[in-house]
Parts: C-alpha cells; structure tokens; sequence
C-alpha cells in the first residue's frame, strides 16, 4: 500500500512539473528541480534505491545545465538587440 502510494505522488509531481514547464518556464524549471531533489532525497532515507539517486542527479543537471544555457542566450539575444536598437538610433540622425 505504502508504494503505491508513494507511486501516486511521483506521479503526480512528474505530470505537475510537464504541466507547470508548459504554461511556464522558469516555474517549471523550478518545479523539476524541486522534483529532481525529492527523488535524491528519497533514495537517500530509503538506503538503497540507486535508481532513484541517479535519476534525481540527472534531473537536477540537466535542470540546472538548462538554466544556465538558456540565461545565457537571452543576455547575448539582449545585447544584440540593444546594439541594434543603438545603431539604428545613430543611424537616423
């Protein structure tokens, strides 16, 4: 009963964390990271579950990998917008 139960919840987290990532990003993020440390957290009270360790170090990287990436782009995106918004303003007069 006990881990069908805690089936349930992972679950649900999951499909919360698929949900929140489509109606937003940075809550969805958040949300799979949070999800990530959970099932790290689980493997570790539960002494054994491996898969469960593994698996949350892989969400958590690759949730944080993304974040990084992704901030990345929008600061260069940014910047070439304002050197281009820069250039058209002096370009003008």
């Amino acid at each position: 009963m006990k881990k069908a139960f805690g089936a349930v919840v992972f679950l649900m987290l999951v499909f919360s964390a698929i949900a929140l990532s489509e109606i937003d990003d940075y809550y969805g993020s958040w949300a799979f990271y949070a999800l990530g440390t959970i099932m790290v957290t689980v493997a570790y009270l539960r002494k054994g579950d491996a898969i469960f360790f593994w698996a949350g170090i892989f969400v958590m990287g690759v949730t944080f990998g993304a974040a990084n990436v992704t901030s990345e782009v929008y600061r260069e995106t940014s910047v070439m917008y304002q050197e281009a918004a820069g250039s058209t303003e002096s370009s003008e007069y």
